[in-house]
């Protein structure tokens, strides 16, 4: 990777392998998650035909979606001062959008008697809700700097597709959380408890794979994290207090 690119940072060439194998490992486990959604093109009629699960591959997707953009905008902490930064990231939605849909039709690709469009998740749908959760997850990043708040006028396009008109992005409500606090407490939780980590995620209306990228990074869907304090029988706004 060119060290003058700029769609990206001037990292260090050594940090960028990192990322590219962070990127890498992302890629193998959600690309197998995804293919456990292809359905055989010819059912027998001596075979039940499985449900369709289009919200359990939406969910997939966007966790996908977010854990890549994480995985590189964490290492754009040192150029927060830079007037760049909030299009690098609106940028690096746009390349994260790409890859996502790209692995998709890999795996539709990989196996020619299967296929996920049995669950009946259009192109369009799934672009959207993609773009929401990038949105959603790059807004953390650009309010780190103080007083930011970019211009639609001055995202690239995809980044314009997804900008609400109004209010202003930095008036809004984030869905998504950042609490290592939260984190925690339901970690103490669970252990005095004794719940399972599994049969908590059922209570609280999430899987366990989102709990523990919760437990590893803070982060957090607003609507999942109303559910996890249900679960623990208290309000969200006790669930955030330090």
């Amino acid at each position: 990777m060119s060290m003058n690119d700029p769609e990206r940072p001037p990292l260090d060439a050594v940090v960028w392998e990192e990322i590219a194998d962070s990127l890498h490992r992302i890629d193998e486990l959600n690309w197998r998650l995804i293919a456990e959604f292809r359905v055989a093109r010819f059912i027998p009629s001596s075979i039940p035909v499985p449900p369709h699960r289009p919200l359990h591959l939406l969910n997939v997707l966007r966790e996908y979606a977010t854990e890549l953009l994480t995985a590189e905008a964490d290492h754009y902490e040192p150029f927060l001062a830079d007037g760049r930064y909030p299009a690098w990231i609106a940028r690096l939605e746009n390349r994260v959008l790409e890859r996502v849909l790209k692995g998709v039709q890999q795996v539709e690709d990989g196996d020619p008697k299967a296929t996920i469009g049995f669950h009946g998740l259009d192109h369009y749908k799934m672009v959207n809700e993609l773009k929401g959760a990038l949105w959603d997850r790059a807004n953390g990043y650009r309010w780190r700097v103080p007083g930011s708040g970019v211009s639609p006028q001055a995202l690239p396009p995809l980044a314009k597709a997804i900008a609400p008109k109004s209010p202003p992005v930095r008036q809004r409500m984030s869905a998504t959380v950042h609490s290592p606090s939260a984190a925690r407490k339901m970690e103490a939780h669970l252990a005095t408890k004794g719940i399972g980590l599994t049969d908590f995620a059922s209570t609280a209306g999430t899987t366990d794979r989102t709990l523990r990228s919760f437990r590893k990074t803070g982060n957090i869907r607003r609507s999942i994290l109303a559910g996890i304090a249900s679960a623990m029988g208290t309000s969200m706004e006790n669930l955030l207090k330090q």
